[in-house]
């Protein structure tokens, strides 16, 4: 079957070719509207989560913020073996004060520094014996955080900032 063509040379309007043409502008109708829904809904839920993570983000960086110590306890500090808990139930940590020949406490200038000089002479490997004539040898973990206790006594943890948190402690404030 040849196309009719009228004066302009486009195709001829037949009932058919009307039919088939007002056919497809309702189904682009019908469907415009649903994937205009569709998309918005996608828009919405993708910027909503967004949202959420944003908001969320600020406040556990708020919260660190605000729950930050000053280290007030000089005289001793905590040296934290993982910031997990063993099967007692409690952390598996040392403590450690400074000396001081002249009488007296020392103070903990630096409980980062005194704490991996303390991994690094293996106080923390489970064949450590503390009454070895010589110090052994350790590895320091790739990140410590200094933590406040309870006391304000300085509390080093192996982990990732945020770790004090996870075990109850507040992050030391730094300046």
């Amino acid at each position: 079957m040849t196309p009719l063509y009228d004066a302009d040379d486009f195709p001829a309007m037949t009932e058919r070719r009307t039919d088939a043409i007002r056919d497809a502008l309702l189904t682009q109708l019908r469907t415009e509207k649903e994937r205009k829904r569709r998309t918005l809904r996608r828009r919405l839920a993708i910027w909503g989560g967004i949202g959420c993570l944003v908001v969320g983000g600020a406040a556990v960086a708020g919260t660190a913020v605000v729950s930050s110590r000053q280290v007030t306890n000089h005289d001793s500090v905590y040296c934290f073996a993982s910031a997990e808990r063993g099967v007692n139930g409690e952390y598996d940590m040392s403590g450690a004060t400074m000396y001081n020949p002249d009488g007296g406490g020392g103070r903990v200038e630096n409980a980062l520094e005194l704490c991996t000089t303390m991994w690094r002479q293996g106080v923390f490997n489970p064949d450590h014996d503390p009454l070895a004539a010589t110090a052994g040898t350790g590895t320091v973990p790739d990140h410590l955080q200094v933590c406040v206790m309870d006391d304000g006594a300085a509390a080093v943890v192996p982990g990732r900032p945020g770790v004090c948190q996870a075990v109850g402690l507040s992050p030391e404030k730094t300046g």
